[in-house]
């Protein structure tokens, strides 16, 4: 890249680096089949995102206001966890979120750059926005009088292309994840006996003992543990508080720990995990009871794509995990981009969206903004109940 074709401005504590080059390379990707797709899909797609984001949190809104079960799991939640920024997020890991948020943002802007081209609005700068030296995003720059000149549909395609996008690229991983690599994948033989660990308690007996997520108890004194029902006996009817027993771990590893009472019933003893089944976990990934597992982060649960667990499992695939946390990683950052960004809001393709479409049927760009607007708020309105509804009255 020569400095004639390249252009650096600064925003705060990120660098735009721009490339005509790249505004050339995304006309060029424009004559493309896929392009085409995108055309083709792009309204229904994105109608289908809008109407599908507002069931999510509608549905999320009515199960809080019902259950107060719902409302105190979901006050649980970090707040952090409801921004996708990896290494901020607790459930997104840096690396593989990190890499995933970069793809979804530079096939999310190229989408709208190749459209435009389509369109016949001129991509008059593209290029990558880097924090310090590290890409975190992508952008273009269309023509602004030739966009406000198209029809009321070509605008539509162009600002529906980036949702769409993400979302064949996001069903594309999902589909390679779930066809491809889950078949594959099965229980690493030492812990098909034993109960598996999930998560250990900070303080507690099995903590300080040394017991770690992904560990497998195979016997405690003596006692062997086929299952996590067996596990509960022992715990409420054989061992007692303060009694010191010793655990035998996968690999003839063994432990000393001292149980301690349940704070609910302080008659039965418990060692501080939660466990689980890996064969139940795995069977609820591939045979899904609904497809929303899916959207749940991969580190929020057992699964095989968890890195505390996924030692619990194995596949013939030659580096299996680190293609399975990617391809789950991009499905899974993609999606929830798509699915955010048709929602009505201002800043987001869903408010530009609905924007076009009442500057149409008002015929005044004035009124088109306040309506867009009201039905910001609303939306807003509707994700800050959700955030706060289980904090207050949780």
């Amino acid at each position: 890249m020569s400095a004639k074709d390249r252009k650096i401005k600064s925003y705060f504590v990120f660098l735009l680096l721009e490339s005509e080059r790249a505004s050339l390379l995304i006309k060029r990707l424009s004559r493309s089949a896929l392009t085409r797709l995108l055309i083709a899909l792009g309204v229904p797609v994105f109608a289908g995102l809008c109407v599908f984001a507002f069931y999510l949190i509608v549905g999320s809104l009515l199960a809080d206001l019902s259950s107060s079960q719902v409302r105190a799991a979901q006050s649980s939640v970090p707040l952090q966890s409801y921004v996708l920024i990896p290494g901020l997020n607790p459930f997104v890991p840096l690396l593989y979120g990190l890499l995933a948020l970069i793809i979804a943002v530079t096939i999310h802007e190229a989408a709208h750059g190749v459209v435009a081209w389509r369109s016949g609005v001129k991509v008059e700068g593209a290029g990558i926005i880097l924090l310090g030296f590290i890409p975190v995003g992508a952008y273009v720059r269309p023509a602004e009088e030739e966009y406000n000149s198209k029809s009321l549909r070509q605008k539509l395609n162009i600002m529906s292309a980036g949702v769409t996008a993400n979302l064949i690229v996001a069903l594309v991983c999902l589909a390679l994840l779930v066809f491809l690599i889950l078949p594959t994948v099965s229980v690493a033989q030492d812990a098909r006996r034993g109960v598996a660990v999930y998560y250990v308690s900070k303080g507690s007996p099995a903590n300080l003992a040394g017991i770690v997520p992904g560990d497998i108890i195979k016997a405690i004194d003596g006692y062997q543990i086929p299952n996590m029902s067996y596990l509960s006996y022992l715990e409420a009817k054989v061992f007692k508080p303060g009694e010191n027993v010793s655990i035998l771990l996968q690999g003839g590893k063994s432990v000393n720990l001292v149980f301690e009472p349940s704070p609910i019933n302080h008659s039965i003893a418990i060692m501080g995990i939660i466990p689980f089944d890996p064969q139940e976990e795995l069977r609820a990934w591939t045979h899904p009871s609904t497809p929303l597992v899916y959207f749940a982060p991969a580190s929020y649960y057992p699964s095989p794509f968890n890195s505390l667990t996924q030692n619990i499992y194995t596949s013939p695939i030659p580096a299996w995990q680190q293609i399975s946390n990617l391809l789950f990683w991009i499905w899974w950052v993609n999606v929830n981009l798509a699915v955010f960004n048709a929602l009505p809001m201002y800043l987001l393709d869903g408010g530009q969206f609905v924007k076009e479409v009442f500057t149409s049927l008002f015929g005044s760009k004035a009124r088109a903004e306040r309506a867009t607007g009201y039905v910001s708020a609303l939306v807003l309105g509707l994700i800050l109940s959700l955030i706060l509804i289980p904090r207050l009255f949780g």
